[in-house]
């Protein structure tokens, strides 16, 4: 029997895909990971920023992460990423900064239906409190699990979606503060060539900290270096709910084995 040749099977670069990567909860929580299983290690810039000039309030936060992934079949990937650095700064009449190590959260995607053309997969990642110098009076657990699907109708257009559920915690010496929400993206991708592509999402947040945390639209610009490597810049800005962040964004650079 021929084996299915399905959409994933495609990718002959570097070049990322899916939805923007870019969060706005702590872990990247709630963001679907790549329906495409493939072994790859990156580095990420990233950054965000609050500005509220009229309530004398600003938060300027920077990250240095290294990501990776392994693919252990042609369904199955695990994924892992630590931040290796975080700065982050309030600036506000009693002003605050701390630098050390972010957050590390560890991944599992798996397909469970696929043809030549959509793949649908079921994902989780377990976000650990590693950021041992930010967070120092409690240790913050949360995981994410959903679905996330990708359908790609000819070779220069795909359309992706995912619907997340979170759950966090705080483990101290008092109340945990338990909490849950959703998220819900929606989005698509142009490629242009084998080695350029745009990429634009509506993300929408829900219950996590409020009935509408938050909506956002992404924008990416992906390019491959040859047929192992790739560049992303991608940035989210909240349009609606509670989140205050102005814009965040990053610069990603993968590296592809296979």
């Amino acid at each position: 029997m021929i084996p299915l040749v399905t959409a994933c099977d495609q990718v002959e670069t570097g070049i990322a895909s899916g939805e923007v990567q870019v969060g706005l909860v702590d872990g990247d929580l709630g963001i679907a990971h790549s329906v495409c299983p493939t072994t790859r290690v990156g580095f990420t810039a990233g950054g965000a920023a609050i500005v509220e000039t009229e309530n004398l309030y600003g938060r300027i936060l920077g990250t240095g992460i290294l990501k990776g992934s392994l693919a252990i079949s042609r369904k199955t990937e695990v994924y892992a990423s630590i931040e290796g650095l975080r700065y982050d700064s309030l600036i506000a009449p009693i002003s605050s900064s701390a630098i050390g190590p972010g957050y590390t959260d560890l991944g599992l995607s798996t397909q469970v239906f696929a043809t030549d053309t959509y793949v649908l997969a079921v994902q989780g990642k377990l976000v650990l409190p590693t950021a041992f110098t930010i967070d120092k009076h409690s240790w913050p657990l949360a995981a994410d699990v959903g679905f996330a699907a990708s359908w790609d109708p000819s070779r220069h257009w795909a359309v992706h979606g995912s619907l997340m559920g979170m759950y966090g915690m705080a483990t101290s010496g008092g109340p945990i503060y338990p909490r849950a929400g959703i998220t819900l993206d929606l989005g698509g991708e142009w490629h242009a060539t084998k080695g350029f592509s745009l990429v634009v999402d509506a993300r929408g947040g829900f219950l996590y900290t409020d009935p509408l945390d938050v909506v956002s639209a992404g924008l990416g610009i992906r390019g491959a270096i040859g047929k192992h490597a790739g560049l992303a810049l991608e940035v989210v800005k909240p349009l609606a709910g509670r989140e205050r962040t102005l814009a965040a964004g990053e610069l990603r650079f993968d590296w592809r084995f296979k």
